[in-house]
């Protein structure tokens, strides 16, 4: 029973839209690197997001309208809630960061 369990968490996990296959996996200090799990986001707060803002103003990001929609915004987000540091973020392909600004911009303005 508790196998089924598991499988279902899995499959659920699987088809998580905020859970992405890399589609030009790449390595950051000997560590592959083929998925981002985008999940934490649903968990993140206030505070911590206060945190990214801060750090993305402090990075040069251009102003306070609409930043949730820049590639450093959805690099500096991915970085605090996959773990990785933004210099692993920052090694993700141009196609797959492009999948990753819109994976954060659709979290933020267009999830129900």
């Amino acid at each position: 029973m508790d196998e089924k369990k598991e499988t279902g968490a899995k499959d659920k996990n699987k088809n998580d839209w905020l859970i992405f296959e890399l589609k030009d996996p790449t390595e950051y200090q000997g560590q592959p690197i083929t998925t981002l799990d985008l999940t934490k986001l649903r968990n993140m707060n206030g505070g911590e997001l206060n945190v990214v803002y801060d750090l993305y103003n402090n990075m040069g990001g251009t102003g306070t309208i609409m930043q949730e929609s820049t590639l450093l915004f959805a690099q500096v987000i991915a970085s605090r809630v996959t773990g990785y540091p933004l210099e692993a973020i920052n090694k993700i392909s141009a196609r797959d960061s492009v999948t990753l600004k819109g994976r954060i911009y659709r979290f933020f303005f267009l999830s129900v």
